[in-house]
C-alpha cells in the first residue's frame, strides 16, 4: 500500500535543496537510479542543460512562475517495509518507483532515490522513494502538462493502485488505520498549539489524554471481569462515549464547542501518546486500547510485587 505527494519546484533555491536532498551518498539514502540520463553523476547538471536547450529555464508566460521540475514521494506503508518485517527491501521499492516512472513519464529525464525515513512523532521507520521529475519531455520538447491537478492526482494514483496489485500490497484506506506501527500524526493546527504552549486547547488531545488517564485506571484494577466495559463508563461520565462505527472501528462521541454538537472520531483518527511510564505508544483503536489495558495490567502487576518482595 502506497501514498504519493507531489510538490513543484519552482525557486533556485529549491532546486538546490532538492539536489542536496537527493544526495545518494547521505546515510539515508538505500539506492538511486535514473531514467534518461546519461551520466547519472551529472543528473541534475544534464536536466539544467535540457532545460536551458529548450527554453524551459524560464517561465512559459508572463508573470507566472517558472516550474523547473517535480518532486514526488512514492511512501510505503511501515508495515511492509523490509526494515518493520515486511516484503518491499529497497532494492523492490526501486523496482516499483522504476515502473511508475516509467508507465508515466517515459519521456522525461528523472532521478530516483529510496530514502529510510523516521518519523520524529513516534520513532517509526518506512522506506520512501523519491524522484525528480525534470519539467521538460525529450520526445516533444515541450513542457511537462498533466491537466488539472486534482484530474492529473487522480491519474497518479490510479497507476499506484494498479502497481500495489502488481506487488501484491494492500489497497489504502479511506478514515481507517493503514499500518500498525505507525499511527495519525498531530495535523498542522495541532503542532502550531502545541509549539505555542495551546495544546489543551486541541478537543482531540483533551480526549486523548482522558481516555489514556482512564484506560491506565481499568488496568490498576486489581479485578475487573469486563475490563472495556468498566473504560466505557468511566469515559461516559468524562462526556465521551464508546461506539463501534458502521465499518465496525472504536468511535468515540463528544460534545465539540467548535461544532456547537456531538462529533463523532475513529480510533484510527484519533492519534496516540506515549505512555509516560513504560514509553510504549498507545494508539485509540480496539486492539490499540485493548494492548495498552493489558500493558498497564503487567506494569502494576510487577510493581506489586515488588512492593510485597521490598515489605
Amino acid at each position: 500500500m502506497t501514498a504519493i505527494s507531489q510538490t513543484s519546484v519552482c525557486s533556485r533555491r529549491h532546486l538546490s535543496n532538492i539536489k542536496s536532498y537527493l544526495d545518494w551518498g547521505r546515510e539515508k539514502a538505500l539506492a538511486h537510479d535514473t531514467i534518461n540520463i546519461i551520466d547519472e553523476d551529472r543528473w541534475f547538471e544534464e536536466m539544467d542543460e535540457t532545460r536551458e536547450a529548450l527554453g524551459h529555464n524560464v517561465a512559459g508566460k508572463a508573470g507566472a512562475r517558472c516550474t523547473y521540475m517535480q518532486h514526488q514521494i512514492i511512501a510505503f506503508n511501515p508495515d511492509e517495509c523490509s526494515c518493520n518485517g515486511g516484503k518491499m527491501t529497497p532494492e523492490l521499492c526501486m523496482d516499483y518507483a522504476r515502473e511508475y516512472a516509467q508507465a508515466r513519464y517515459p519521456d522525461n529525464e528523472i532521478a530516483i532515490v529510496i530514502h529510510l525515513e523516521t518519523c520524529k512523532g513516534d520513532n517509526t521507520r518506512r522506506l520512501a522513494a523519491h524522484l525528480a521529475i525534470n519539467r521538460s519531455v525529450l520526445t516533444s520538447g515541450l513542457r511537462l502538462d498533466e491537466g488539472p491537478a486534482r484530474q492529473a492526482a487522480k491519474a497518479r494514483v490510479a497507476t499506484l493502485r494498479a502497481l500495489d496489485e502488481k506487488y501484491g500490497l494492500r489497497q489504502l484506506e479511506r478514515g481507517r488505520a493503514n499500518s500498525r506501527v505507525h499511527g495519525r500524526q498531530p495535523g498542522a493546527a495541532e503542532r502550531d498549539m502545541a509549539r505555542k504552549g495551546q495544546a489543551e486547547r486541541s478537543e482531540n488531545e483533551r480526549v486523548r489524554r482522558t481516555v489514556a488517564k482512564r484506560i491506565e485506571e481499568v488496568g490498576r484494577m486489581p479485578e475487573c471481569p469486563d475490563r472495556m466495559s468498566e473504560l466505557s463508563r468511566r469515559l461516559a461520565r468524562d462526556g465521551i462515549e464508546l461506539k463501534r462505527s458502521k465499518n465496525g472501528d472504536l468511535q468515540y462521541r463528544f460534545h465539540s464547542k467548535s461544532l456547537g454538537g456531538e462529533r463523532k472520531v475513529n480510533g484510527a483518527k484519533l492519534g496516540y501518546v506515549t505512555h509516560r511510564k513504560t514509553g510504549r505508544t498507545i494508539r485509540f483503536t480496539y486492539h490499540g486500547v485493548m494492548r495498552a489495558i493489558k500493558l498497564c495490567m503487567q506494569l502494576y502487576r510487577t510493581m506489586d510485587c515488588m512492593t510485597r518482595d521490598m515489605c
